[in-house]
């Protein structure tokens, strides 16, 4: 029996990294969610204490973020959900270059855009929502970045980044990692901060941003109703 249940949920799983890979192909021209085929964490997760569905004891706080090329306020209310596979050589579990296998539950799961500039500091450090020092709450303090294939870097901790939605639908968002090379490219993003922008630039300028980077990365927040928020 245990063996049967073993290569049904490895069937499982096979159909499910297939059917994301379809989706990362379509991640570079959309800005849909996916269709998270795990319905709910392992029973052993949550007895021991890693239920991400659960915020007992987890940090409340506001973060930035742009929406249709305005400013909003991210509530987030969770810690971060990262689980292996794939495999990752940070302590978080947490990878950029793979598409997830394991989700913190079933169901369409929207995304999140972490926009991270790479080789530079932004002259304005207000366009940076997480600034890396001090990291951001319910963030990864480290993440694997081996499959990106930099040469001498196969980790980064507390990267600077900023992130655009394109919803204001609240609960848990995958992340997907986009890579700016050039401060122009940065200050035009800044000016115009939409997916939008981000998808013209990566078509005009393919060296100087990356396309979009797959991570195992969730997380949980709620766009606040007043975009005022502190």
């Amino acid at each position: 029996m245990s063996a049967h249940l073993s290569g049904r949920r490895a069937a499982i799983r096979g159909a499910a990294v297939l059917g994301l890979t379809v989706v990362a192909c379509m991640d570079s021209s959309t800005s849909g969610g996916i269709d998270a085929p795990r319905l709910a964490p392992r029973a052993m997760e949550v007895a021991a204490g890693r239920d991400p569905n659960s915020a007992a004891g987890d940090t409340k706080a506001f973060i930035g973020a742009w929406l249709d090329g305005k400013a909003v306020q991210l509530r987030y209310t969770r810690s971060y959900f990262c689980e292996e596979p794939p495999s990752s050589v940070a302590p978080s579990g947490c990878e950029i270059g793979a598409l997830p296998e394991d989700f913190p539950r079933g169901g369409p799961i929207p995304v999140i855009y972490a926009i991270a500039p790479i080789g530079f500091t932004p002259a304005n450090p207000a366009t940076l929502h997480c600034p890396g020092e001090p990291l951001c709450p319910n963030h990864p303090p480290m993440i694997d970045v081996t499959r990106l294939n930099i040469p001498g870097v196969s980790t980064v901790a507390r990267a600077p980044h900023s992130h655009i939605i394109t919803s204001r639908q609240a609960g848990w968002h995958r992340t997907v990692n986009i890579r700016v090379l050039n401060a122009s490219v940065w200050n035009q993003i800044v000016a115009a901060p939409s997916l939008e922008t981000v998808r013209r630039l990566q078509a005009t300028l393919p060296g100087q941003i990356s396309g979009d980077n797959p991570t195992n990365i969730f997380f949980f927040f709620h766009p606040a109703a007043d975009d005022t928020a502190p």
